[in-house]
């Protein structure tokens, strides 16, 4: 069996906006775009504090393995992995959340923080969670099609929300401008 191709593939660690945050904590992120319409996401927290993982705050009951969760809004107010993707060249805009519970939400903008729209997905995406005393990663698979135009590579930033209990959430992206906007597209790498 052939294997699909691959048209674009980032990976990076991410950086905090907030300069509290401890050089023990760290963020990576990997993106894969794949031509026939698949976005693969994966994320890894590293914490290498006495706490490990448990300086963050995740949903209850949490176990490894496949996530089978809903559509959820406001996923942003806690500990959230997240992607933005556009178009070279054009005002819209995607943004996706994915919650380590394999909740999830995908939302179109037609311009910065406007216009912003429920994408519609063929199938729900599919989380995988993988956690150890120091470290976390969540894989996402989603299918873009049929909103996504075929053979686009897009223009992205890969961003997440982590929420450190007392200490508050941090903002964690590729860069950041004045203050932690993820919807600001000269953070966006291009294709």
């Amino acid at each position: 069996m052939a294997r699909s191709a691959v048209m674009l593939r980032q990976a990076c660690r991410l950086i905090p906006f907030e300069r509290s945050i401890s050089p023990k904590v760290q963020l990576s992120a990997e993106l894969v775009w794949r031509r026939e319409g698949w976005l693969e996401l994966s994320y890894g927290v590293l914490v290498r504090a006495a706490k490990g993982i448990d300086v963050l705050k995740l949903p209850a009951g949490l176990n490894d393995g496949p996530k089978q969760g809903q559509r959820t809004d406001e996923l942003w107010t806690t500990t959230c992995f997240e992607a933005f993707i556009s178009a070279p060249g054009e005002q819209r805009y995607w943004e996706v959340n994915l919650a380590a519970n394999g909740d999830w939400a995908v939302y179109r903008f037609d311009g910065y923080r406007s216009g912003q729209t429920q994408q519609e997905l063929r199938v729900p995406p599919m989380v995988r969670l993988q956690r150890g005393v120091h470290q976390l990663r969540l894989d996402a698979r989603i299918a873009l099609e049929p909103w996504w135009t075929p053979g686009v590579c897009p223009d992205l930033a890969l961003t997440a929300v982590m929420d450190l209990g007392q200490e508050g959430l941090s903002h964690w992206a590729l860069s950041h401008g004045r203050k932690p906007d993820f919807h600001d597209r000269s953070t966006f790498l291009s294709a």
